[in-house]
């Protein structure tokens, strides 16, 4: 039987943490053209994201990041609907989420969001995604409503269980 070897993990944060973009030198424009990359085409992920930028700040007359890092604050879920097994039963559970991993969701809901959108071009969708969500509404928004609206009803839920066994 073949030996497992041990990941560094630490070598590979400190590797990713340190990457921006080189022309916002933003770490969030970065993880979105992460995103956006499909069959390893960076360029053309990357241009993408630079029409888009540029549809912000057309539309807006602001700053493009300042849009961009209030859309993803905005719609950054603090928690996550996780199913558990106790038992012989499934329960869905709500836990929170960290830092990293609620942004990376925003940013997933984003682009998805993006996507679903029809309009002639994708960097478009995008921008008018973006204003979408730093205004408090859009799909990836109403996406994080919705998950937050279910974790409030499995805890009511959970509670009262736990009420409905103590007083037996």
């Amino acid at each position: 039987m073949p030996r497992i070897k041990k990941l560094n993990i630490n070598k590979f944060s400190v590797k990713q943490a340190n990457k921006t973009d080189y022309l916002y030198s933003s770490k969030i424009v970065y993880s979105i053209t992460q995103r956006i990359i499909k069959h390893g085409k960076k360029n053309l992920a990357y241009r993408i994201v630079q029409k888009s930028l540029k549809n912000i700040e057309k539309q807006t007359k602001q700053d493009p990041l300042i849009t961009i890092e209030k859309a993803i604050r905005n719609t950054t879920p603090s928690l996550e609907i996780r199913t558990r097994r106790t038992g012989g039963s499934v329960y869905s559970v709500a836990v929170e989420l960290g830092f990293n991993r609620g942004t990376s969701k925003a940013i997933k809901w984003i682009l998805s969001a993006a996507k679903k959108r029809s309009a002639k071009t994708f960097d478009l969708n995008l921008a008018n995604e973006f204003i979408d969500a730093s205004k408090k509404s859009g799909s990836a928004f109403n996406k994080k409503e919705e998950i937050h609206k279910i974790a409030d009803t499995k805890t009511r839920l959970k509670t009262k269980r736990v009420k409905k066994t103590k007083t037996k």
